[in-house]
């Protein structure tokens, strides 16, 4: 594959690093009516479902979390529901007072027996985002206080309780409508159906109208108790990024989310563009599951590990990516804490990676790679590109090499099931805290799972996961989380690739746009411009 790459222009990084020029827009007055545009990453606007990125955008305007972030900050958290909390000295008890002006989409307060309804409903249906509360324990001693409590030091839960999974649902509404928080939720909660046709939450905005494909409509939500939200209406749309740049340079859409920065650019004087570091990291992995195929006797192998991990062209790959990119030296963000340098990242070697090839034994073996086909694309970057960079590179070391692309619904249930023989996939955060990473790349947890690394697997890397989980201590913490990355490097299935520039157009009627690494948008904040 020949590739031509635009010349790689440097930008100075900020989280959320705000450029504007004057332009017209599609927003009128009258209307006030903000249009999204996104590749849908969507399964649901069930919270307790939900778990990729533009559930989280919507979502976090239908649903309020205990705490939450202000603009592109992901550190500080603020209140959400919750109008102050406490940690104890341990960090094992976090005790919230829900707001007593906090109320839902239909005038009742929210109490928290509804906040225990919500967690306790997450943690039981075993839906994606379930694993949020492992491990963590919900009660309420009275009608406004909320406490979670954990056997073992975990100071990331302050983190953990923005997650849009965490929103906080009217428990008497979803209980109306077949909802269950019971230990048994996974098989007898019925209310899936009717969140995709409207919301049971305190958020600015309402569901209108859910369609998987096409678009989800939001509209104001009258009875909001906090700052009125700023549209009337939100329609968020499925729309292909070339098709996003393009309605961008017209005028006719509000904000698009998906464009590169090679796209950003040249899109003339009608939009304004927020740049900075995306927290998605791009990564392929071999699958562990030595019984699923023929190619996974060989993938299980750590010859066959290395030689994939030493046949990529690395530096192909970020030239690809545009501007703002960076090779990832390891699976954590370069902006969390822990994360690896540049210095620290994996080195092409052909002649290493086909010695493994070789002691792997794989030989002819077809393996195939599995990858979100049918124009998937995040942060501008097609994912058939991407894996057509690393097919070429792992056909040079010996691999014979099948593209399995399909559509997202395909897709996404094979890699989460441990159904491919090799997957190239990102992560975002589900909350803000490396933590998110150890606790989901090692071996025995989330992902690690879906990559077939079972439990038992690598002694030296669970022993820095389980130490990293409790540690309190700031600049400790942050080592454990470089050391565990260094042996991931070593040992791991997973090969980090590239983290891309995060980037967000906007018209200039619109105010308040910034790109969070969560919610990718917050539409709460997004408002008119006056």
């Amino acid at each position: 594959m020949k590739l031509t790459f635009k010349r790689v222009m440097g930008i100075v990084f900020s989280f959320a690093l705000v450029s504007t020029v004057a332009v017209s827009g599609p927003v009128s007055a009258a209307a006030k009516t903000l249009t999204v545009e996104t590749v849908f990453q969507l399964t649901s606007t069930d919270p307790a479902r939900s778990f990729e990125q533009t559930g989280n955008m919507i979502n976090r305007a239908l649903y309020e979390t205990l705490l939450t972030y202000k603009g592109g900050d992901a550190a500080t958290p603020v209140p959400g529901v919750a109008s102050k909390w406490s940690v104890n000295a341990n960090a094992t008890e976090f005790t919230f007072t829900i707001n007593p002006k906090a109320k839902f989409s239909d005038g009742t307060k929210v109490t928290s027996a509804d906040v225990v309804f919500s967690l306790n409903r997450l943690k039981n249906v075993k839906g994606n985002p379930s694993s949020l509360m492992n491990g963590i324990t919900v009660s309420a001693p009275d009608a406004g206080t909320v406490v979670l409590t954990t056997a073992n030091p975990t100071p990331q839960v302050l983190a953990i309780v923005t997650s849009p999974a965490l929103g906080i649902l009217n428990s008497k509404v979803v209980k109306a409508n077949g909802g269950t928080d019971a230990a048994d939720a996974k098989d007898t909660d019925k209310a899936l159906d009717f969140l995709k046709t409207q919301s049971a939450g305190s958020g600015p905005y309402i569901l209108k109208s859910f369609n998987l494909t096409t678009e989800v409509v939001l509209v104001k939500n009258t009875k909001y108790w906090g700052t009125a939200a700023g549209y009337d209406q939100i329609v968020v749309r499925n729309v292909p990024v070339n098709v996003q740049r393009l309605n961008a340079i017209k005028g006719t859409s509000s904000i698009a989310v998906d464009l590169s920065p090679d796209q950003a650019e040249g899109l003339g004087s009608k939009v304004y563009v927020v740049e900075g570091k995306a927290s998605n990291v791009f990564f392929l992995y071999l699958s562990q599951n030595k019984d699923f195929s023929a190619a996974t006797a060989f993938t299980s192998n750590a010859k066959c590990v290395e030689a994939a991990r030493y046949a990529i062209n690395y530096n192909k790959i970020v030239r690809y990516a545009g501007r703002g990119a960076v090779q990832a030296p390891g699976i954590i963000p370069s902006f969390f804490s822990g994360a690896l340098k540049a210095k620290d990242a994996i080195k092409q070697d052909t002649a290493r990676a086909k010695t493994a090839f070789d002691a792997c034994g794989i030989k002819d073996t077809p393996v195939s790679i599995g990858f979100w086909g049918d124009g998937g694309a995040v942060n501008g970057l097609s994912f058939a590109s991407l894996t057509a960079l690393v097919d070429e590179d792992l056909r040079a070391v010996g691999f014979k090499t099948k593209l399995a692309g399909a559509p997202i619904a395909v897709s996404l249930p094979l890699y989460r099931e441990n159904k491919e023989e090799m997957g190239l996939w990102l992560w975002g955060p589900d909350w803000p805290d490396s933590t998110n990473y150890t606790e989901s790349f090692s071996p025995g947890t989330k992902v690690g799972l879906r990559m077939g690394w079972k439990a038992g697997s690598d002694s030296v890397i669970e022993e820095l996961r389980a130490r990293a989980s409790t540690e309190t201590n700031t600049k400790k913490r942050a080592a454990l989380f470089r050391e565990w990355q260094i042996e991931m490097n070593k040992r791991s299935p997973l090969i980090p690739l590239v983290q891309p520039a995060a980037i967000v157009v906007s018209n200039k009627s619109v105010v308040g746009t910034s790109d969070h690494p969560i919610w990718k948008v917050n539409l709460a904040e997004v408002r008119p411009a006056k």
